[in-house]
């Protein structure tokens, strides 16, 4: 299985893309067609959803705060110079994990910068756990501290008072991990696996198989465990709304996703491809392992399962009018 990753995010032109129905005219070798990001319709609710979540995480920082006067000490200048803000970078933080005995267990930061990712690292490393102020020790959590935030266009080291820690929502399949690295892997197992079924693979075309066109889906938990807001990217609109759909019946999750102790809102990012979508629906595994033997490469029989997937569409329409 191809392998992308699960990531908690703190991430118009207007074209219709190729529908099902025109997969028989595409040819069979592969077409270098660049066709433009397209949106589902309700991305506003979503980005006021997001916006709420990013602005409380960036709420318990402040200038002056024993983590902030630690890293200013080892922060030199020319690598905070060097800090590049994107739309999907807003701040520059250090997340980590810890095992049950408290020992650090993982630690990432999100800078493009080699030079700024090991003085974070390593000046993290010198902070005593007193100073992070972490309340509700448990290893499941995932703990973050934002360092460096865009103030005018200017990294300025402004740093959480104390860590925050997030348990992603625990899915009723996942209740048994006792880490985030597992409780993360589970819900990722659990979460692709429910979105890759429920979409409908009729609206894929010969032309996604052969661009290798992406899904990128955002999605927030609210404090129940039920989704609360959704943007989908693709250059398969109709396919899009398919998965904007399924991602919005995502069963509700058996406790919610807890921000220092208490119920709070969870995001997660799905980067994938069509071609993965299709590799692990089950249907297709199914179809794949009855024709394992021949002589079609996988991406052909890729294109014929969605042309199966098609036909069948267009038969139950066809019984439903009474023609």
């Amino acid at each position: 299985m191809q392998k992308y990753g699960l990531l908690a995010f703190f991430c118009l032109i207007v074209f219709t893309a190729c529908k099902s129905n025109q997969q028989a005219s595409v040819p069979q070798n592969k077409t270098e067609i660049t066709l433009p990001f397209q949106q589902n319709d309700s991305i506003e609710h979503y980005k006021k959803v997001e916006a709420n979540l990013i602005q409380k995480v960036e709420a318990i920082s402040s200038y002056q705060n024993p983590i902030t006067t630690h890293f200013k000490k080892h922060i030199s200048r020319s690598a905070l110079k060097a800090v590049e803000f994107k739309e999907w970078r807003k701040n520059i933080y250090v997340e980590f994990t810890l095992d049950k005995y408290k020992r650090l267990t993982s630690i990432v930061t999100n800078t493009s910068s080699l030079k700024l990712d090991k003085q974070l690292k390593k000046t993290f490393k010198k902070l005593s756990f007193e100073s992070l102020k972490i309340q509700n020790f448990d290893p499941k959590y995932k703990y973050s501290l934002v360092v460096i935030q865009n103030l005018n266009g200017i990294p300025v080291v402004k740093s959480n008072t104390r860590a925050i820690g997030y348990i992603p929502p625990i899915y009723e399949l996942c209740s048994d991990e006792v880490n985030y690295h597992n409780l993360n892997k589970c819900n990722y197992m659990y979460i692709t696996n429910y979105l890759y079924n429920h979409i409908d693979l009729s609206f894929v075309s010969s032309l996604d198989i052969d661009n290798n066109h992406e899904i990128l889906p955002k999605f927030i938990i609210d404090k129940t465990g039920k989704v609360a807001a959704a943007m989908v990217e693709s250059q398969n609109k109709d396919l899009l709304e398919s998965f904007y759909k399924a991602i919005m019946s995502l069963p509700k999750a058996s406790l919610p996703a807890k921000l220092n102790g208490k119920n709070d809102y969870y995001g997660y990012n799905f980067p994938t491809s069509i071609k993965n979508i299709i590799r692990n629906n089950n249907d297709f595994k199914k179809f794949y392992y009855q024709r394992r033997f021949d002589k079609a490469t996988v991406e052909e029989l890729m294109k014929e399962f969605v042309a199966i997937e098609y036909q069948k569409k267009q038969h139950k329409l066809i019984y439903k009018v009474g023609f």
